[in-house]
């Protein structure tokens, strides 16, 4: 029952990563043929743009389109514990946002052809981005999983942006380096600067993963009780 429950999500979804897919295919050949900017630079560009569009994309009806259209009723009559229709619906939107940076990735790297970075900087430097969206939308989950529109993901998904960018800032004007052990967006500034001064990267994976792991428990536990606020 849980790989059809999979095959549902992903025939629902195939289209988020047709257009993200395209899009982002697209946007890197015209960027990498322009050569405006060194690779570096068109590389945070692209990723950047990534970063803000695919996980809303994914997040705009991934909880609210069962709860507006009613068919999470149905969907909570299946022979199937109410958790796996949950990993259901995070799983397939992972994996498509690791399908989407990855593609554009190696496009990039094969693009560039080690011309002005070291073969394997770029690609590592989007991955970077594509971690940062998917500690972002872990935590999006946990406010999305019980949204009843799409105006409501929307909101939830530009709050955990805004969220994280106020905490980053904040931990960095009063010096709290505790706090910048949580922030995803550190993924980035290590590969763009070469370093941090708040955290190494181990500590980092360590910390933002068990804030990751908590969280992902707390949404799943929400979206199996939407029903009391339905």
């Amino acid at each position: 029952m849980f790989a059809q429950l999979i095959w549902k999500e992903w025939r629902e979804n195939l289209w988020k990563l047709c257009f993200g897919g395209a899009v982002s295919v697209a946007f890197t050949i015209l960027l990498f043929r322009i050569r405006l900017f060194p690779d570096s630079a068109v590389c945070v560009v692209i990723s950047f743009a990534q970063m803000l569009v695919v996980p809303v994309v994914y997040a705009l009806d991934i909880f609210s389109g069962e709860m507006s259209n009613r068919t999470i009723h149905l969907l909570f009559k299946f022979p199937v514990p109410r958790w796996k229709i949950f990993f259901s619906k995070y799983l397939v939107s992972i994996g498509g946002m690791i399908a989407i940076f990855l593609t554009s990735g190696l496009l990039m790297e094969l693009m560039s052809q080690g011309r002005e970075t070291e073969t394997g900087f770029l690609l590592k430097m989007n991955a970077s981005f594509g971690v940062t969206v998917l500690l972002l939308f872990t935590w999006f989950c946990a406010f999305g999983a019980q949204s009843h529109s799409e105006a409501g993901s929307l909101v939830a998904m530009f709050g955990v942006f805004i969220g994280w960018g106020i905490i980053m800032l904040w931990s960095g004007v009063y010096e709290h380096a505790w706090a910048m052990h949580f922030v995803p967006y550190n993924f980035v500034t290590i590969y763009i600067s070469g370093k941090s001064v708040y955290v190494n990267l181990f500590r980092l994976i360590v910390s933002t993963g068990l804030a990751a792991a908590a969280i992902l428990g707390i949404a799943c536990y929400r979206f199996v009780k939407v029903r009391r606020v339905l």
